[in-house]
C-alpha cells in the first residue's frame, strides 16, 4: 500500500472540493460568506464547534473527515470534527 504525503493528500482533497463544486454540489465551507469562513480555521474551540454543525450536511463530509483524521494535528475544522475531536480519535 502506497501512502500519500500530507501535501499529496490535501491536494486530493482540494481536487475532490473543486470537482464537487463544478458538479453544483459545493462544499459547506466554500458557499457562506468568506467573513463567516474563519470559524473552519478559528483557534477558538466555540467557532470551531459553529464550524463543525455547519459540515454536518456537507457533501464533502467523508473526504474531509478522512483527511482530518489522517493529519490530526491540522489546524481547523475537518469534516465536522473539530481538532479536539480528531486528537480524541483512536
Amino acid at each position: 500500500m502506497v501512502t500519500a504525503t500530507r501535501a499529496e493528500a490535501r491536494a486530493e482533497l482540494v481536487a475532490h472540493l473543486e470537482r464537487l463544486g463544478d458538479a453544483g454540489h459545493p462544499a459547506v465551507c466554500h458557499t457562506v460568506p468568506v467573513t463567516e469562513r474563519a470559524a473552519w480555521t478559528s483557534d477558538d474551540p466555540a467557532e470551531q464547534r459553529v464550524a463543525a454543525d455547519l459540515c454536518r450536511p456537507c457533501p464533502a463530509l467523508t473526504a474531509c473527515r478522512d483527511y482530518g483524521r489522517a493529519y490530526p494535528k491540522e489546524r481547523g475544522v475537518y469534516g465536522a470534527e473539530t481538532e479536539t475531536d480528531r486528537r480524541r480519535k483512536p
